[in-house]
């Protein structure tokens, strides 16, 4: 946010015309973060591109599909090609999503940045446990409240809820947003799992266990000779954490193995 700012403040540069299209009309409705960011666009810069020698813009639903050499130099950038796309049902929906129209455009260029990128792999063992992934958008298909759905093709709204089934982050909603907008999304997935969860709805171990949450793994974890970490337990290691962190002028100092951790309780 701050570097949009410092952008639209440069000296001599103007910030070219947006697509007013993919602005609503109302931005005193949008949360926080979004509606400044759309308040500075619509600010836009103090010079105007006639009155500019430098200008930048912010193109928006363009798909990259090419790098195209320099007419001169075929070792050297020259320009690049985009499909345009329309978000799909509009631009305003919270499920939107991009769809080439066929029209491409070509804008030339001598230098481009990457970014680094992210895409989220499966584990190892999701085909064995029936957990679905979208390899091409490198997500769990799920309901777009955290609960993991089963992919019928169509797309995801349409999938199966799969009991006891949760997922949170990138791999929820692919790689976008911020640290407060991940910290939001593990809200509304952790939501999700109290609402079933009070709901009475399935989990994991229906008909498999003895019940739900620990007297539902009781039996298999005192076989594997599991030791049990209640919530009184966790408070006498956070206070033990606190406290060491307290020595060196800090707020903790996490204990860093299982075998200490439990070795507090003793």
């Amino acid at each position: 946010m701050k570097e949009v700012r410092e952008q639209m403040k440069l000296p001599s540069v103007a910030f070219l015309p947006y697509d007013k299209s993919l602005i609503p009309e109302d931005i005193k409705s949008l949360p926080r973060a979004p509606r400044r960011i759309m308040e500075v666009i619509q600010k836009g810069s103090p010079l105007s591109p006639s009155e500019a020698p430098k200008s930048w813009s912010l193109d928006f639903c363009h798909s990259p599909t090419s790098f195209n050499a320099s007419r001169t130099n075929a070792e050297q950038l020259g320009s690049m090609s985009f499909e345009k796309t329309t978000l799909s049902p509009n631009p305003f929906d919270p499920l939107a999503k991009a769809v080439g129209t066929g029209d491409l455009v070509t804008l030339e260029s001598d230098l481009a940045f990457r970014s680094i990128g992210y895409k989220s792999e499966a584990l190892p063992g999701f085909e064995e446990l029936g957990i679905p992934f979208d390899e091409r958008k490198g997500i769990i298909p799920n309901d777009h409240l955290g609960r993991v759905v089963k992919d019928d093709g169509e797309g995801l709204e349409g999938g199966e809820v799969m009991p006891g089934m949760y997922c949170a982050g990138w791999v929820k909603r692919g790689p976008t947003g911020v640290i407060a907008g991940t910290m939001n999304d593990a809200f509304a997935t952790a939501d999700s799992i109290a609402m079933d969860w009070e709901e009475k709805k399935g989990f994991l171990n229906d008909g498999k266990g003895s019940g739900l949450g620990w007297d539902g793994v009781r039996e298999e974890a005192e076989r594997r000779g599991c030791r049990r970490v209640s919530w009184e337990d966790w408070k006498r290691i956070d206070a033990v954490e606190r406290a060491n962190g307290l020595k060196k002028g800090k707020e903790r100092e996490k204990i860093t193995s299982v075998e200490d951790m439990l070795a507090v309780l003793d």
